[in-house]
């Protein structure tokens, strides 16, 4: 039998909690595109590929995952938050995110102007930039002609808290706060709900990843742990690299790699 208390936590989840978006979003590529094609307003637009918990690896720099990111039928390439804290959808992270698609988005030597356009796509709990508005779109221009400067780079902020259900994408905000499907306006979004929440094989599915996240995230914890117990045995300088190493039963290259890390 199931833990209750595991399946109770399962069915308070929204789109809008990471964890479920995680899942339902998973191995489903047309969901991604309903997604965007609303968010966008662009009902021909096809999505060929999404994955879910992307990494990036940028060497020497700050590293991120990404929620969501997909490629459409142009190349160009589109990734999806969703952020319940306001801390999580800081307009400097935005940028960030998208200039880490860029860096990836290019080989060695290959000319500039094949860089894809990007899609950074952060649908919000609140109203982080307190407009007041369903969604936001943040271009560059140029301040003394106020054209667009159409670099290829798009940040769109979408207010999950506007309560208006009058358009397609009022529909999806309101359907990404609710916990059931029969809750849901967008048959997309209700039917992958259902499937997790409704059915035996869906719930089973959606208890176990539970479990495992809250592993990982336990797991995460104490390899936090033991980084910040390294940096303070490097910082007070008595034990070398080496001696380290072997205290913490670790590569003396870990070790280093720790040791780069700190100011």
């Amino acid at each position: 039998m199931l833990n209750e208390e595991i399946r109770k936590i399962v069915m308070g989840f929204r789109p809008i909690d990471d964890d479920f978006m995680n899942i339902i979003f998973s191995e489903n590529t047309p969901l991604v595109e309903y997604v965007i094609r609303v968010i966008l307003n662009k009902n021909d637009l096809v999505i060929e590929s999404s994955k879910t918990q992307v990494d990036t690896h940028h060497i020497g720099s700050r590293n991120i995952t990404f929620d969501v990111l997909a490629k459409d039928s142009a190349g160009n390439k589109y990734n999806i938050e969703v952020q319940r804290s306001n801390s999580g959808a800081d307009k400097k992270r935005a940028r960030f995110h998208s200039a880490s698609i860029d860096v990836n988005s290019l080989e060695s030597g290959q000319s500039f102007k094949k860089l894809i356009d990007s899609y950074i796509i952060f649908i919000t709990e609140n109203d982080v930039l307190r407009g007041n508005n369903l969604i936001y779109h943040i271009e560059r221009s140029i301040t003394e002609t106020g054209k667009k400067f159409n670099d290829g780079a798009h940040i769109i902020y979408v207010n999950a808290s506007y309560n208006n259900i009058d358009s397609e994408l009022g529909k999806l905000v309101h359907d990404f706060m609710c916990k059931q499907s029969n809750e849901m306006l967008c048959k997309p979004l209700a039917e992958v709900t259902y499937k997790y929440k409704n059915t035996p094989e869906g719930v089973e599915h959606m208890c176990k990843a539970v479990e495992e996240y809250g592993q990982k995230r336990e797991n995460i914890g104490c390899q936090k742990g033991i980084i910040s117990t390294i940096k303070k045995l490097l910082k007070k300088g008595v034990l070398s690299n080496k001696e380290i190493a072997e205290a913490m039963d670790m590569s003396e290259e870990s070790i280093n790699e720790i040791a780069s890390q700190i100011n």
